[in-house]
């Protein structure tokens, strides 16, 4: 396996040393049969994520209180309401129902971070409820939305404002401060006036109410924010800013993100694998075109982090881009030595899914498990999803395999791409 030093120079690949130590990964001749085959509901068992990579507890006072919100939003809407409009009567019915029986399910979610995104998630749809009801029944009010949405931005750009990565370390900082930031981001993009309230919100309920939904959830988002924040800064002794460090660590991570996404951005751009074979129908095409655009996106995700001012998380989408490319260059150098082309059996699925679930474990058991569980998170999301689209048949053997291959090379990029960051932080 080639050094962390590679990487500092831009490459940082595991590249055919990977590809050589893995006995399992799967070879084959272009011309091998490419049949259809229907995949058991059980082929690919759920993945178990690895450990919250948040530092400290998160209370679960956070997630109680959505509850609470959207028990009380919920409260205020008929479970039959009825407006002159029959349709609209049974689409509120409907409505109400339905964030009615969300907040009855269980939350089944691997991190207290995820819960809280499920809470807010439901609140929303109570607060959208509610607000279409309103509408429907003449008591909308467009200047009350309007005020409750420049009284969130206000409070959102005092807490950005006093925002200064308070943590015990510069590593701590990142791991803190990302997940905060997301919270911000997110709560920015729900200020925008979209949907905007309707000037007629009787003929209109549904869009007032989404209107009125995303505020809600806006509202809601910054509560977490300072709520994970103010968690963290209980649990330690007065921890000085860290915002220079991280500053600085995010400057230095540029050039070398830069001399390694420009490795791969004539491949990526291209959209075709640099090879001469027909991988139509392989898992191949899935894993090169899937993991093309993984590298496209994480590279547009550390420059807008970056030019938003969010150093922490800037810093987490680097160790991703890294990642993402160090398992494109594998992918490309697996694929031109005739790997990821051989008919798909269910049992080739299920070896892939195995060598994808060894890789994430690995992630766990490596140095500074927390951030590289943090850069691993686009693994655990791809494996999360292949066995509900497997029940739902949403997909196809060849895909499957593909996506799984994906999470095996990014999740085994992982740990290298960490220490690199770990270092820039140092």
């Amino acid at each position: 396996m080639r050094s962390r030093r590679t990487l500092l120079a831009g490459l940082g690949t595991l590249g055919a040393a990977t590809l050589a130590g893995c006995s399992a990964l799967p070879l084959g001749d272009d011309d091998s049969e490419r049949a259809d085959v229907s995949l058991p509901a059980d082929a690919v068992d759920p993945l178990s994520w690895p450990p919250s990579p948040f530092p400290v507890a998160v209370p679960e006072t956070l997630a109680t209180a959505h509850e609470e919100r959207a028990t009380e939003l919920l409260a205020a809407v008929p479970d039959e309401p009825t407006v002159a409009n029959g349709a609209i009567s049974e689409d509120l019915r409907s409505q109400r129902a339905r964030a009615a029986d969300r907040l009855d399910d269980p939350v089944e979610v691997p991190w207290p971070t995820e819960r809280l995104s499920l809470w807010r998630s439901r609140r929303e749809a109570a607060a959208a409820a509610r607000g279409a009801h309103r509408a429907a029944t003449g008591d909308g009010d467009a200047s009350a939305v309007a005020d409750r949405r420049r009284t969130v931005r206000a409070d959102l750009g005092s807490f950005v404002a006093d925002h200064e990565y308070r943590a015990s370390s510069p590593l701590e900082a990142v791991l803190v401060h990302a997940p905060v930031e997301d919270l911000t981001a997110e709560c920015r993009r729900r200020l925008r006036p979209v949907p905007a309230y309707p000037d007629d919100p009787v003929a209109a309920p549904f869009r007032a109410g989404e209107a009125v939904g995303t505020v809600e959830r806006a509202r809601a988002t910054l509560a977490d924010a300072r709520g994970l924040r103010d968690a963290y800064l209980r649990e330690r002794d007065d921890p000085p800013s860290q915002w220079s460090a991280v500053i600085e660590a995010s400057d230095r991570l540029r050039f070398a993100v830069g001399r390694t996404y420009s490795t791969v951005d004539a491949v990526v751009d291209a959209d075709e694998p640099p090879v001469d074979a027909d991988l139509d129908g392989t898992p191949a095409r899935t894993l090169f075109e899937e993991t093309s655009r993984h590298v496209r996106a994480t590279h547009d995700d550390f420059e807008d982090r970056r030019a938003d001012g969010d150093a922490a998380t800037a810093v987490v989408e680097a160790g991703r881009t890294l990642a993402a490319v160090e398992s494109l260059r594998t992918a490309i150098d697996g694929i031109r030595d005739g790997a990821y082309r051989e008919s798909v059996t269910v049992e080739s699925v299920t070896r892939t899914a195995e060598r994808a679930r060894a890789a994430i474990a690995a992630v766990d058991d490596s140095d500074h498990r927390r951030l590289a569980t943090r850069i691993a998170r686009p693994a655990l999301e791809t494996f999360d999803f292949v066995p509900t689209r497997i029940e739902d048949g949403y997909t196809d053997a060849a895909r499957v395999q593909g996506d799984l291959a994906r999470v095996e090379l990014y999740a085994r990029a992982v740990p290298a791409a960490t220490a690199f960051v770990t270092e820039r932080l140092d």
